[in-house]
């Protein structure tokens, strides 16, 4: 049976007022749909917000070896988000539904696995009729998405069952949240305030008690001198922080000079499936990724993918099925406490189908793969003209080179994604600076 694949990169309800959506933001949110391509296998439907390049999308079906011709790319008319969001009204439009639905029919499509499973995709699966043979979808179907993929949820269940995460508080309150940040800046640590349901350190803010302190993991640093200082910013931003009191803030010691890593998982029936892990590259804010995570060889790491490991089977005893990425931070002391979990496909997922079925199963003990993001090329063909003429491009040979994961499709450009296959660290650094010669500074 096949797969309806939905690339709902931002969900619906994490966008907020369609108004405060600059059409630049819905158009690259939307061309990193594109991603969820490298998942498709043959009978699959993939759901795009916006059309693929066509070459492109070719180039990624021949490294997966997929015939063209067996799967099917569709894309509803546009909604009141833009291009870039798959929402409700996109969806749930009547002739983008009937057509999805006689597809669905003639590829007997069985199961749904969207990038968010929110309330649209939900509705969708039960339109279609596909929710019931979905792994999971007892429990994702009553809005166990949500529940799983907010900060304040996790930091419970880890607490819950002891998996060591950053001192913290998470609140309702504003005066709680002036306290505890008042307290901590006192003391001369740093804090970072989180919103409950951002992604990509999207609606992260440090608060610091003294400049120089990097904003990485966050788009921005405010040194906070004195509680007046910290009550005027509350003041100022807790709206924004609790979405106008409808959602809950995460508030926790911020680790300056930290690492961020992850550990992806498959929550599954038969249990909990290691798929890889890597380090979040922070320009500030998430801007790749580098696999496998050069902190696997600390000796803390085994106790971090102990406390993954169980935070998945956690999970699983709740009735999630599906991808689980487990984050963490690493101390300057070596030491790594997790800061976050997200049950749902993640940004991460298609770099690990590629390392298994296009660089080779042992690719996370004999290959780097660096991610580069927010990349810039004039057209995919050139690109790839431009990476072979130097002799840049991937080769299945010497499992070294470039991939183009993502092309820059819109009109702004910075929307491209690369990966990078090397046999180690220094050879990575090489390639990323040929890369860089050849179209410019990646960011």
């Amino acid at each position: 049976m096949s797969t309806l694949i939905v690339s709902n990169q931002r969900s619906e309800d994490m966008m907020g007022d369609p108004e405060s959506v600059s059409p630049r933001y819905s158009r690259y949110v939307g061309n990193q749909a594109a991603r969820m391509a490298w998942c498709l296998t043959p009978g699959d439907i993939l759901v795009l917000p916006i059309a693929p390049c066509e070459p492109h999308l070719r180039y990624v079906l021949d490294f997966m070896e997929v015939d063209p011709a067996t799967v099917h790319v569709v894309v509803p008319p546009p909604g009141r988000f833009g291009d870039g969001v798959l929402g409700r009204d996109r969806l749930g439009h009547p002739e983008f539904l009937a057509r999805l639905r006689d597809l669905v029919a003639a590829t007997r499509v069985d199961t749904v696995v969207p990038f968010h499973f929110d309330e649209a995709v939900i509705k969708l699966a039960r339109d279609l009729g596909i929710g019931s043979a979905t792994p999971g979808f007892g429990f994702l179907a009553q809005c166990g998405g949500k529940l799983l993929n907010s900060k304040a949820a996790f930091r419970a269940i880890a607490s819950g069952i002891e998996v060591p995460v950053p001192e913290g508080i998470v609140t309702e309150h504003r005066a709680d949240a002036e306290s505890y940040a008042g307290r901590m800046l006192s003391a001369g640590r740093a804090v970072i305030v989180k919103q409950d349901f951002q992604k990509d350190n999207e609606g992260h803010v440090i608060l610091s008690p003294a400049a120089g302190v990097p904003p990485l993991g966050a788009h921005r640093v405010e040194v906070l001198a004195d509680r007046a200082a910290v009550s005027a910013h509350f003041g100022v931003n807790w709206a924004r922080y609790s979405d106008c009191g409808r959602q809950r803030v995460v508030i926790e010691h911020y680790l300056v000079e930290s690492t961020s890593v992850y550990v992806e998982l498959l929550v599954t029936d038969s249990g909990i499936r290691l798929v890889g892990h890597g380090q979040l590259r922070l320009e500030p804010v998430l801007n790749g990724l580098v696999i496998p995570a050069p902190a696997a060889a600390l000796p803390a790491f085994a106790a971090f993918l102990a406390h993954a490991e169980r935070l998945g089977k956690a999970v699983r005893g709740l009735g999630y099925r599906g991808t689980m990425s487990v984050d963490g931070v690493v101390a300057p002391s070596g030491d790594i406490l997790v800061n976050e979990f997200n049950c749902r496909t993640n940004g991460s997922t298609h770099i690990h189908l590629i390392g298994e079925q296009v660089v080779g199963a042992g690719y996370l003990a004999d290959r780097v793969i660096v991610e580069l993001r927010q990349c810039s090329f004039t057209s995919f063909e050139d690109a790839l003209r431009g990476l072979t003429e130097r002799g840049l491009a991937y080769d299945r040979t010497t499992r070294r080179g470039v991939i183009i994961s993502v092309h820059d499709h819109v009109p702004e450009g910075a929307s491209g994604e690369l990966l990078l296959v090397a046999a180690d660290g220094p050879e990575a650094e090489k390639l990323e600076a040929e890369v860089a010669e050849l179209f410019g500074a990646h960011r």
